[in-house]
């Protein structure tokens, strides 16, 4: 199961019912703030829920409705903002940096300018920094430098990205500047990027990533242990 360039009516219900991982959520969160049609979508189907919630034959008053829909928004942000960060975006741009290239975060992401990255360069350009960490998994910064291939791997659960700079592609399907894509056990992939200024990716995994080529494949579990290393 692959869903690329945006969350599926699926993933946003599950987002406006708190039923996801944190990382996850940080990720559509990243995605709805900068996609229109996304937010129209989410709309409706916040507009759906709260129908469900109330019944057809409830005698609520309308301002009474429109109260409810603003507080289950407010719960939704502050469950969120609570459980993802508790750094209040500032409002400077946020920058990280990999070697001396430096990007600029979507407002979402602003927290992780302040965490001390350490990253894990492979390959001759591309490098990995774990912003938070998960039970199996965690959220990751990825860089891949012009030129460069992530080695074919499958997952161990589901892998939510989000491209922060430049594009990729994956199996032959471009991911530019705020895609959204998720990947299951079902899929493999070699991520490469033909950008002249690389690409960026935040990604959360579910679980370790398994490798299938080269010298890493014999190494997987060793890898992810060296990857999560702070």
């Amino acid at each position: 199961m692959n869903k690329l360039y945006h969350p599926d009516t699926n993933l946003i219900r599950d987002y406006v019912n708190a039923k996801l991982p944190a990382g996850a959520s940080l990720l559509i969160s990243t995605h709805l703030s900068e996609c229109e049609d996304c937010q129209q979508h989410m709309a409706t189907l916040t507009n759906e829920e709260a129908q469900v919630f109330f019944g057809d034959d409830s005698e609520i008053k309308k301002d009474e409705v429109d109260d409810a829909f603003e507080s289950l928004f407010n719960r939704i942000e502050d469950e969120e903002s609570e459980t993802i960060v508790n750094i209040k975006a500032k409002q400077n741009t946020a920058t990280i940096n990999f070697g001396d290239k430096v990007f600029e975060l979507p407002e979402k992401l602003a927290f992780a300018a302040e965490k001390n990255l350490n990253w894990k360069e492979f390959g001759n350009d591309c490098g990995v920094a774990q912003i938070t960490e998960g039970a199996g998994g965690g959220l990751f910064f990825i860089y891949m430098g012009p030129g460069e291939t992530v080695p074919e791997h499958g997952h161990s659960g589901r892998e939510y990205s989000y491209v922060v700079d430049g594009y990729y592609y994956s199996e032959g399907t471009r991911l530019s500047n705020g895609d959204f894509s998720v990947f299951d056990e079902k899929d493999t992939h070699a991520p490469a990027t033909a950008s002249d200024e690389g690409c960026l990716v935040v990604s959360f995994v579910e679980n370790r990533l398994n490798f299938f080529q080269g010298l890493l494949a014999p190494l997987n579990r060793l890898l992810w242990w060296y990857l999560k290393r702070s």
